[in-house]
């Protein structure tokens, strides 16, 4: 009997079929990258410049500076020294003329109605940069108005050695505090100088893949569906201090807390809160501490904010918080605190945030949320998203801004509030690397809010070198700025929480002065 023949099939069969291959891979690998719930299977890094060979990224030839303030490392034993305790006189600040608008987009147009500060001439001069007895660049706290009084008190209270006084400070921003980039250097050197107080507010989970928290492991389980006011999903509006609403109908679903200190800070808790929402027909969920659990019902007769509390010693425990039915559960998030004195230092960004995108949040929700919390001090810390619109009006970010903010002091009246400005931001440009015109007029919009309602500012893009620093940041070695000239590295990073340190602790030191 004749052995049947193997069809191998055409040339053009197999090119189809290879071109099918190749077409399916591609189409998996971008849907890998892209969907929303495949997050933890995404493969491409978060720069894309990482795929480009460094000989072609911008800037490549561009002569990297030899910039010994740059280069310097910051000890953290002579930046806790900064504040009242320092020993060598504070130096004489020389004035200078603000920063004026580059021309482009709506320079000169007519101010809102009801603003105190009309225009930048009004402003007062800015502070120039300096640097302290211990070698840390230092650009000042702007706040003419006395705005950080509250703050300044809660820390006196703390220094003084009061039992159970507690500085809270609730830091809102984008992607680069959700990473706690930049604030785990202010926390670290806040709870050394002043005593560690506690993790703070910690989200119910991680959104993202670049979400985390320093000295903090958290893990959840996958049954949970995650609203975000930057992507908003829900009608309510209801996302609780975070920005973040994690909810689930199922029973046996989880996120578990667990301290990792290091240095001798955030290594135990003593104190959880577990912010949720209450709401008809509302499900159980568990708080569980090393193995022992308090059941929390979350039905009650009308929506409201809740926050549900375990005291335990304070010590290395392990923390989990797991749904047990009967209805739907929605957790915003949970706060790590220990016995004062000492500071907390809440890290709340969210990817893709900016100021305007805080409007989605349904306004007596989030004060409910924020007065919860009770916080000495309130930091707005945005700018490098709205960036991204050349052409951005600075009448429209100017109004959307002010509302935003103006909300905020009726809703916390007395609190201290601090504007922090977006860092540089650079584009290649006739084969240079030049700051973002944009940049620039988002600073000036920032600083004129914030004095007419009554906030502290502080500018970072003049704290890192202003005009042109993002790309000598970049052409820095060890590099400071990432491939996107947008983003610090990690060093970089630690470089502004330590300058924002700094500058805090200036300003504490001023208040101490005052008469």
């Amino acid at each position: 009997m004749q052995a049947p023949k193997l069809e191998t099939g055409s040339p053009a069969t197999l090119g189809q079929k290879t071109a099918r291959a190749i077409g399916g891979a591609v189409l998996a690998a971008l849907v890998l990258q892209l969907a929303p719930f495949l997050e933890p299977l995404r493969w491409a890094p978060d720069d894309p410049l990482a795929f480009v060979p460094r000989l072609f990224r911008p800037g490549a030839f561009d002569e990297a500076p030899d910039d010994e303030a740059l280069s310097r490392d910051f000890d953290d034993d002579a930046l806790i020294a900064l504040g009242p305790a320092e020993k060598a006189p504070r130096p004489a600040r020389k004035a200078r003329p603000a920063p004026r608008d580059d021309g482009e987009g709506d320079a000169g147009a007519p101010p809102d109605a009801g603003f105190i500060i009309e225009s930048n001439a009004d402003l007062p001069d800015a502070p120039d940069i300096e640097e302290t007895a211990s070698g840390v660049p230092l650009y000042a706290i702007e706040d003419h108005q006395h705005a950080l009084r509250r703050f300044h008190a809660a820390l006196d209270r703390v220094r003084a050695g009061e039992p159970g006084a507690v500085a809270r400070v609730v830091h809102y921003g984008d992607s680069l505090i959700a990473g706690d980039y930049v604030t785990q250097t202010v926390r670290r050197l806040m709870q050394k100088k002043f005593g560690d107080a506690g993790h703070g507010f910690v989200l119910a989970g991680r959104p993202t893949r670049w979400y985390r928290r320093n000295n903090l492991k958290l893990w959840s389980s996958d049954g949970w569906t995650i609203n975000r006011m930057t992507n908003p999903t829900i009608a309510d509006g209801l996302y609780g201090l975070g920005g973040m609403t994690f909810r689930t109908s199922r029973a046996g679903q989880w996120v578990r807390f667990e301290p990792e200190g290091e240095d001798g800070l955030n290594d135990g808790v003593a104190r959880m809160q577990v912010f949720y929402l209450g709401q008809p027909g509302g499900g159980r969920f568990e708080i569980e501490v090393d193995g022992r659990g308090v059941e929390v019902n979350t039905g009650i007769d009308e929506t409201k904010s809740r926050l549900a509390e375990v005291q335990v010693s304070d010590g290395p425990h392990v923390l989990r918080v797991k749904t047990l039915g009967g209805g739907e559960v929605r957790l915003f998030g949970a706060v790590l605190e220990r016995p004062g004195p000492g500071v907390v230092y809440d890290s709340l960004g969210v990817d893709g945030a900016r100021a305007k995108l805080l409007k989605r949040m349904d306004p007596p929700h989030w004060h409910d949320q924020l007065r919860l919390r009770h916080p000495d001090l309130l930091v707005l810390h945005y700018g490098t998203n709205e960036s991204q619109w050349r052409n951005l009006s600075a009448d429209t970010y100017r109004a959307d801004l002010a509302q935003t903010v103006g909300h905020l002091r009726q809703a916390l009246p007395g609190v201290s509030c601090l504007m922090v400005g977006p860092m540089d931001r650079a584009e290649r440009e006739g084969g240079k690397l030049r700051t973002m015109p944009v940049v620039k007029r988002i600073v000036r919009v920032q600083r004129e809010v914030a004095f007419a309602q009554g906030c502290a500012f502080w500018n970072a893009f003049e704290a890192m070198g202003g005009e042109g620093s993002m790309a000598q940041w970049y052409r820095h070695r060890p590099q400071l700025a990432g491939g996107d000239l947008t983003h610090p590295t990690r060093k970089g990073a630690e470089r502004i929480g330590a300058m924002l340190f700094a500058a805090l602790m200036d300003s504490y030191a001023a208040s101490q002065e005052a008469p």
